[in-house]
């Protein structure tokens, strides 16, 4: 299982690991994120959209 580092490094956004560390943001977490929380983060638009589109395939992974 990948890192949250190595994740948002393979969606071109190394940019927010530092931050994700910063908020305990580790992998069971992610599937609770919402749009909202992104943006309280600090996370650009289209960024977030990026995001929810690979958190929602990590869940369809971990269904299947």
């Amino acid at each position: 299982m990948e890192s949250i580092a190595e994740w948002l490094a393979s969606l071109g956004l190394s940019r927010y690991a530092q931050l994700f560390a910063e908020n305990g943001i580790d992998r069971p977490v992610l599937r609770d994120l919402t749009d909202e929380d992104l943006k309280e983060l600090g996370v650009l638009l289209g960024h977030r959209r990026t995001m929810l589109r690979a958190i929602a395939r990590l869940g369809a992974i971990a269904e299947s």
